[in-house]
Formats: structure tokens, sequence, C-alpha cells
């Protein structure tokens, strides 16, 4: 008997970029102007977070396709007097993790061990982001066989 926990699958999405735009104002529209100029744009955004830092603003991280990197850096340097932030963090080489499945309020050590496996195996979280029944993980591309091995050790794929 295998004491892996069973989970629904792993997913994985390649060739990323992530920004965070840093100390934006903490304010309602704010991340809306930004996702909804990219969406007007055909950009796809596959990774979202935002939350609110030491200062009282916010940061805003995004990960989308490489191929988005000269029309992204255009809008957000044209969004500057909308958006205020005082500035952006660029990452190349973005790779998102995603375990799914099932529901986590069914299964709550599914995060906690996704987490603690990419840990134990000295690969960096850059940035985390969860649903009802999935945990994305955005990590350097080139830890991304290393992290796929350490989440099969723990983890149960269906057959």
């Amino acid at each position: 008997m295998s004491n892996k926990l069973k989970i629904g699958g792993i997913l994985e999405s390649t060739d990323l970029i992530m920004v965070s735009i840093l100390s934006a104002p903490n304010q309602p529209g704010v991340a809306g102007k930004v996702l909804t100029c990219f969406g007007h744009n055909q950009i796809n955004v596959e990774f979202i977070t935002e939350s609110e830092n030491l200062e009282g603003t916010a940061d805003i991280t995004i990960c989308f396709k490489s191929h988005y990197r000269d029309k992204v850096r255009k809008l957000l340097s044209e969004m500057r007097g909308i958006v205020r932030a005082r500035g952006d963090k660029w990452q190349d080489d973005i790779t998102i993790l995603v375990v799914y499945g099932p529901h986590f309020k069914e299964k709550p050590a599914i995060a906690g061990k996704t987490c603690e496996q990419l840990g134990k195996y000295a690969i960096n979280i850059l940035g985390i982001s969860t649903s009802i029944s999935s945990i994305s993980c955005v990590i350097s591309s080139n830890k991304l066989e290393e992290a796929k091995m350490a989440l099969l050790e723990a983890f149960d794929l269906p057959e």
C-alpha cells in the first residue's frame, strides 16, 4: 500500500515570463485595468496574484508566454500613468506546475505536500496560486525535471 496522496494529475506550462508590477496603489480597479488591457490586446495571462506589501501598496504578479514580451513591455509603459506603480520586475525562463484534484476540501494536505516536496529538492517557488482543486507553483524552468520527480515521489496519478 502506497502512502502517496492520490491526485487528479500534474500539468505544466513552459516558455513563460513572470512580471511583478510593484507598489501599485492598493485600491479597487487597478488589477482590473491591467488585466482588461492585456485581454483587449489578446494577451493570455496564465497566472495572477495580487497582495498588499509592507508599504500598504499592491504587488501584482502575472505570467504569460514569452512571445508576448515586447507587447507587454509596451502596454505596461503606456499604463504607467494609470497604474502608477513604482516599478516592475521581470523574470525569464519560468514554468508553472499545477497539481490538481480532487477538491481540496476533501484532501487538504495536497498544497502543503506540493510545497514541502519542492522545498525538499531545493526548488524555489517564485509564486503560488490556488483554486478549489489545484495549486499552481511558478518555478525556474531549469528546475522542471527535478520538480516533476519530486512531485511524483509524493503523489499517485490516475492510471
